[in-house]
């Protein structure tokens, strides 16, 4: 039994929708603009190496729009599995 098809949805408007559900909201209510490789380890939920990584890499900068900014871009809805029985 298929519950969705992966033709029938669309990541882009799902993202789109998620997005615009969270303007105007801090999502990160308490975090000082300026983050230690722990914070960010921690809101990510990744490791420290990965963090330090991801710094050398340039892929994010330490700091709280920063972040936020990363996990728009990133960020995936729960997507319905497929099924079959």
């Amino acid at each position: 039994m298929n519950i969705i098809s992966d033709n029938d949805f669309d990541e882009d408007a799902a993202r789109d929708f998620l997005m615009a559900s969270y303007d105007g909201v801090d999502l990160l209510p308490g975090m000082p603009e300026e983050l230690t490789e722990n914070l960010a380890a921690i809101i990510l939920k990744v490791s420290e190496p990965t963090i330090k990584r991801m710094v050398q890499e340039r892929q994010i900068v330490l700091k709280k729009s920063a972040i936020l900014t990363y996990i728009k871009q990133k960020m995936m809805v729960n997507r319905p599995l497929n099924l079959e029985k």
